[in-house]
């Protein structure tokens, strides 16, 4: 069953760099498959426009929950294929 998310779980400005990246990487697509700018940009080009989106905090983005690992293991930490 999907959960919707609540306002406590949407955030607007990235933790880390990495998380930056991430979000501007998704918007980034959204913007090359037609979705408009939320900002007037004096570049042209998507992922700069993406990375000023969310640097704004105009890019809201849910962060999810880890996934448990689905990938068998052995006890002493060795993978199994």
């Amino acid at each position: 069953m999907e959960t919707k998310p609540t306002e406590n779980h949407i955030h607007r400005f990235p933790d880390s760099k990495y998380r930056l990246i991430l979000v501007a990487a998704a918007r980034s697509k959204q913007l090359q498959k037609g979705r408009e700018p939320r900002l007037r940009s004096s570049s042209h080009k998507p992922t700069r426009i993406a990375l000023e989106e969310v640097s704004q905090g105009l890019v809201p983005f849910e962060v999810l929950p880890p996934r448990q690992s689905t990938i068998p293991h052995h006890e002493d930490g060795i993978i199994s294929v």
